[in-house]
């Protein structure tokens, strides 16, 4: 039987999507092999993000289809506005 480890990752939440979380940061456990996508489902945040949210691990733009891994940041991002 193979071992699961947890691994830490850090969530950090910016405009409306810190409304929606009621938080600005946290850690969440997660196994190997969770996605970003899987994170917003488990937050529930699927159906409110929709395009409107960008992801960014570690100061990268990701999709919902990236890896995570141990200590990672995952930022929940506001669209960005110019003009």
């Amino acid at each position: 039987m193979a071992e699961v480890f947890a691994w830490k990752i850090h969530l950090r939440f910016f405009g409306p999507a810190q409304d929606q979380a009621g938080v600005k940061e946290t850690v969440m456990a997660v196994v190997e092999g969770t996605t970003v996508g899987d994170v917003i489902e488990r937050l529930q945040l699927d159906n409110w993000m929709g395009d409107r949210l960008k992801t960014a691990i570690d100061g990268r733009i990701v999709n919902k289809d990236e890896l995570l891994y141990d200590g990672a940041e995952l930022a929940f991002l506001p669209p960005v506005s110019g003009g």
